[in-house]
């Protein structure tokens, strides 16, 4: 079984099934900055997050910098006239849906309006499931969407749908290790994040606790996948360090639930072999993971950088 892993697509939905068709995936999974947005996003959201949207805009270099310079209630009109936040609202209102079984989580720019609605059942994509947890073949996949931001962790309101940013919440994380279950055999075990690990200690914390294979992140912005594990970069004593630094800054309940895991002697799983891959927009690469013959394989694919002069 192929899975496509793609990020950041900024609103362009058709991308998502273009790279699925020429990988040959068989399911899709998304680490969010998905292009959560219909045709009222305008009037919810703040400025930034529509100038955002000019930034990652395929318009005219011309174009783009004149609308750059819009503020206010100018950027919402041009927004509305001359460049939709997305290609969801479209779909929406035709009832579109993905070709493939697609699986993802909300990034840090969307608006939380549409997400609550999607996540309540009053609007439907056909063929896409917002994580939670879900099975798929042989993978389960499990998903936390938004920022996270430790000072935000007690907040128990995560969807904003006045300001265009989302972040977990406590009850986010509480959820995803209360749909924890034993590991069956055969099974690949994914978290898929917006926020990478490298950022966030806390990721790693709980790829340990819900003893995952592979964790799968966006956010960054880099024009390269990154592949890792924390043998890789980090000395034993470093990396466990880290994850006390972030266990300490979790509200007491979190903090039972994910303990601070051990090195020992530098071979526990969740210090040398757990992977992480950090994925860069979607215009900019993807990845695939391939699951045969009881071997999970991955590639890697970048648009790259122009050579300097």
């Amino acid at each position: 079984m192929r899975l496509l892993l793609i990020s950041d697509t900024h609103g362009h939905l058709d991308i998502i099934e273009r790279l699925a068709k020429d990988a040959r995936a068989d399911a899709v999974l998304h680490a969010g900055d998905f292009g959560f947005y219909d045709h009222g996003s305008a009037d919810r959201i703040e400025s930034r997050e529509l100038f955002l949207r000019v930034v990652h805009s395929n318009l005219p270099s011309d174009v783009k910098q004149r609308a750059k310079k819009l503020k206010g209630d100018a950027l919402r009109a041009f927004i509305r006239q001359e460049l939709p936040l997305s290609d969801l609202a479209e779909w929406l209102r035709a009832g579109r849906g993905f070709s493939l079984p697609t699986f993802g989580i909300w990034g840090n720019h969307e608006d939380g309006a549409v997400v609550a609605s999607l996540l309540a059942g009053r609007e439907r994509v056909p063929n896409l499931t917002l994580l939670g947890t879900a099975t798929h073949g042989p993978f389960r996949f499990f998903g936390l969407g938004g920022n996270l931001l430790p000072n935000l962790l007690g907040d128990d309101a995560p969807i904003d749908g006045g300001r265009g940013k989302i972040h977990a919440t406590a009850r986010d994380l509480t959820a995803l290790l209360d749909s924890a279950r034993p590991r069956v055999p055969g099974e690949v075990r994914v978290l898929v994040t917006h926020v990478s690990p490298g950022k966030a200690p806390l990721v790693s914390l709980l790829a340990e606790a819900l003893d995952v294979d592979l964790t799968v992140s966006g956010h960054m912005g880099s024009p390269y996948g990154c592949v890792w594990d924390d043998f890789a970069v980090r000395e034993p004593a470093e990396a466990e360090a880290r994850l006390a630094d972030a266990a300490s800054a979790l509200p007491e309940s979190l903090r039972q639930r994910l303990p601070v895991p051990a090195v020992g002697e530098g071979r526990a799983r969740w210090f040398r072999g757990t992977f992480h891959v950090n994925l860069p927009d979607a215009a900019d690469g993807h990845a695939v993971a391939e699951f045969r013959e009881g071997r999970l394989r991955l590639e890697t694919v970048s648009a790259g950088l122009p050579l300097r002069g």
